[in-house]
């Protein structure tokens, strides 16, 4: 087994490190606070970009000549056929302005949709790599960076748009907007009658965007690194909190998105977990050193989240986290190597429990969600068991829906608890109101019975907690943490070598002491003498 992990990281190291490479001549591949704009990348386009026509044709035209193929890539967004207005940027991922108009360019997409009133067709944002598809670029004549270019719908005639506002790119494509006065007050209206979430998981799904989910889970999760971890009452880690906090690093490193920017600061504590264990100045000093990058600037929770109250937001942020890893649960699993013990669904949700119990300083939610996982709430210590080899596929689901069910669970309770305050019972249809994900923003999530639908419920959490578009499938290597158990059984084989080896020896003494009195004679000398 060693030997494979040697040659594994042997062969793979290269393979990793051009994949990073290539990772990194995009600028919106693969991140999650960036899903609404559309990266081109060859693998994912139409078989017309690249199809086999045009090499025919070359090789008529010169035969024997060698065909560049990133010569003849023809992008579909950049072709008047089915397609609708758009906005491409061309871009070099090395460029400083390129990267500073990327949040910018994100923005702006965001307020775009958001304001396009009802009835017109959806804008969409799109992204070339000039760093990748040099020859894209140049065929269409780009000088510099960023450029951007509107195309009407069904036309590929573009219109270049220099550091455009929504209302610009509206006019460019001939798409109408309502005005940002109208489209607030709409969004205040929605409000007013979606039913809300009270742990902001989901609001109003039209409006905390995928951007919204992450940061909120960022945000909560420096919260606790900073005010959880370390308290006035527990300046020290006693033994079970450095194994549930080790755990909970471990947990996070290979369950999240890959390319989600929050790896950069979990590597670090995790490279240097011992050190971070031992004093909290050593935690702020790693978390300070991160927290602008991991936040992108951002300082308070999403409205959803925080209901519009400054500074609160924190429970809502970290199951936003909460979720994430369990949709990572179901996409990571097979990218674990090692200790695939420590991947299961009963050990993630262990660990959850243990953070909880350890790190949240909520007493009354510790004291809610560890009652009810003591005793297999919603039916967990049945749903979460698994074959040690080969689980069935559907199982790893189980976690994630379980999470989903205690979501709910706890939004019943915490309108249970509101109203009993004001004196007065909760009524039926604020239970069945309280019910998350909303009939609005998941149809088929329940069935006319009333009755949820799992595969439609999974779906929509996907949707919600999951980066959208191809994702890096990063291998990662977790090592077996020594128990208790390990510790006697290691002690034991130890003697039992060590008894093994002594007789072996002895008989080896033995047999020597035989073959020299042998080969020497004394033997006989001896008889001679007293005989």
């Amino acid at each position: 087994m060693r030997l494979f992990y040697i040659l594994f990281f042997i062969f793979a190291s290269p393979i990793r490190g051009r994949e990073a490479d290539d990772r990194s001549r995009f600028l919106y591949a693969d991140d999650p606070l960036a899903d609404i704009i559309n990266e081109y990348q060859l693998h994912n386009a139409p078989s017309e970009d690249y199809s086999g026509d045009e090499r025919k044709a070359a090789s008529k035209r010169q035969p024997g000549a060698e065909y560049d193929e990133e010569k003849h890539i023809k992008p579909y967004i950049l072709k008047a056929d089915n397609n609708g207005p758009r906005i491409v940027q061309f871009y070099s991922p090395w460029s400083g302005h390129c990267q500073s108009y990327k949040s910018k360019f994100i923005d702006i997409a965001k307020e775009t949709n958001l304001r396009t009133a009802e009835g017109q067709p959806e804008i969409t944002f799109h992204a070339i790599s000039c760093s990748v598809y040099h020859w894209v670029c140049v065929q269409n004549n780009i000088k510099g960076f960023p450029t951007l270019l509107a195309f009407k719908a069904n036309s590929a005639e573009p219109q270049l748009l220099k550091d455009p506002s929504p209302d610009d790119i509206a006019k460019a494509v001939g798409v109408t907007l309502n005005s940002p006065d109208q489209d607030y007050a709409r969004t205040r209206n929605d409000d007013a009658f979606r039913p809300v979430d009270i742990l902001g998981a989901s609001m109003d799904g039209m409006v905390r965007t995928k951007d919204a989910v992450f940061v909120d889970a960022a945000l909560s999760f420096i919260h606790a690194l900073k005010t959880e971890i370390f308290t006035t009452e527990n300046p020290h880690l006693i033994w079970e909190q450095r194994e549930t906090f080790s755990d909970w690093i471990d947990l996070l490193y290979w369950a999240l998105p890959p390319t989600w920017i929050l790896h950069t600061l979990i590597n670090d504590l995790r490279n240097n977990i011992e050190a971070v264990m031992k004093s909290k100045e050593n935690l702020l000093h790693i978390v300070d050193k991160h927290i602008d990058v991991v936040t992108g600037g951002r300082t308070s929770w999403s409205h959803q989240c925080s209901r519009g109250k400054e500074g609160q937001g924190y429970s809502c942020g970290l199951w936003s986290l909460f979720h994430i890893l369990s949709i990572g649960v179901i996409e990571r699993h097979r990218a674990v190597l090692g200790a695939r013990d420590q991947i299961t669904t009963s050990f993630v949700a262990k660990t959850l429990r243990d953070y909880i119990e350890n790190f949240f300083g909520c007493e009354s939610c510790q004291q809610y969600f560890i009652g009810m996982y003591d005793h297999c709430g919603f039916n967990h210590c049945k749903r979460f068991k698994q074959p040690k080899k080969l689980p069935p596929p559907e199982s790893w689901n189980q976690l994630a829906l379980w999470l989903f069910e205690v979501h709910n669970d706890v939004n019943l309770k915490v309108l249970e608890a509101e109203a009993s305050r004001k004196g007065r019972a909760l009524s039926k249809q604020k239970k069945e109101e309280s019910a998350w994900p909303s009939t609005e923003l998941c149809l088929d999530c329940k069935d006319r019975r009333g009755k949820w639908n799992s595969d439609a419920v999974l779906t929509h959490l996907k949707k919600q907690y999951w980066p959208g578009g191809v994702q890096n499938f990063r291998y990662i290597v977790l090592k077996k943490k020594v128990t208790t158990d390990d510790e006697s059984s290691w002690l034991t084989e130890l003697i039992e070598n060590s008894v093994f080896v002594a007789l072996c020896a002895g008989i080896v003494i033995w047999c020597s002491r035989k073959q020299y009195v042998s080969f020497t004679g004394r033997h006989k000398k001896y008889e001679q003498d007293y005989v």
